[in-house]
């Protein structure tokens, strides 16, 4: 059941992996500059969280994701509908980064997903994989990173 409570203490754990990114995409020698647009409501509305300028002058938009329970499920979750009620798309379906950053929290694990290999890899499986029911009316596949890892859509950091 979703309550502002839980949607306010969810934001507060999220800014965890947040940080987590953001002081490792400052640590890379090849970045010139990082932009927070976490408060921008146009990156919000396209699930991008940071802008990194590299020295070479490309240009990455950034989404993190927080996940408490991947370390034990094995999986990470590709939201597909937010919300059963309003049929809102989900987080990873709109997704407009080019780069998203999956922490583990309570492993202190990060990890690297090249955002369009995993839409084409979900899009290619759909067959295979199951849809579910997710927390907050939301529906979505459970992924096992390993296979994601084998592909080299995903990389640990």
């Amino acid at each position: 059941m979703w309550s502002k409570e839980k949607f306010l203490s969810d934001l507060e754990f999220g800014k965890i992996g947040e940080e987590k990114t953001l002081d490792f995409l400052n640590s890379l020698d090849m970045t010139h500059k990082v932009i927070d647009v976490r408060e921008d409501k146009i990156c919000q509305k396209n699930d991008v969280d940071f802008i990194q300028i590299a020295k070479d002058c490309e240009i990455y938009k950034i989404e993190v994701k927080t996940d408490r329970q991947s370390h034990i499920s094995k999986n990470i979750v590709f939201e597909v509908i937010s919300n059963k009620k309003y049929n809102t798309e989900g987080c990873f379906s709109k997704c407009k980064a080019d780069i998203m950053f999956y922490y583990f929290s309570e492993v202190d694990e990060l990890y690297y997903i090249n955002v369009q290999l995993l839409k084409n890899y979900v899009e290619e499986n759909k067959k295979d994989l199951k849809l579910i029911p997710m927390g907050d009316n939301a529906l979505g596949y459970l992924i096992r990173y390993e296979i994601l890892l084998e592909k080299e859509i995903m990389f640990k950091i």
